[in-house]
């Protein structure tokens, strides 16, 4: 069964996807059909595939983004090594 659903996105943002669903001959919905179902499908598989101390433990710790990825690196490594 096919549901409609309304989604606010930015115009640019929406210009591309239509060029990019374009390009592979498929509809805008159905390419927002299928990233909704790899996000759904890979997170299911990713936690089935860990070992069951892991996959217990998994998404407990939120993902934390560095400001500055090569500084934290650099700080990990003279932290280790100095």
């Amino acid at each position: 069964m096919n549901t409609k659903l309304t989604l606010t996105i930015d115009d640019n943002i929406i210009s591309e996807a239509k060029k990019y669903a374009a390009q592979r001959r498929i509809s805008l919905s159905k390419l927002v059909e299928f990233y909704f179902s790899s996000l759904t499908s890979s997170a299911t598989k990713k936690a089935e595939k860990l070992p069951p101390v892991t996959s217990a433990l998994y998404g407990m710790v939120k993902n934390v983004k560095v400001a500055n990825d090569r500084k934290a690196l650099e700080d990990a490594l003279v932290d280790k090594y100095l």
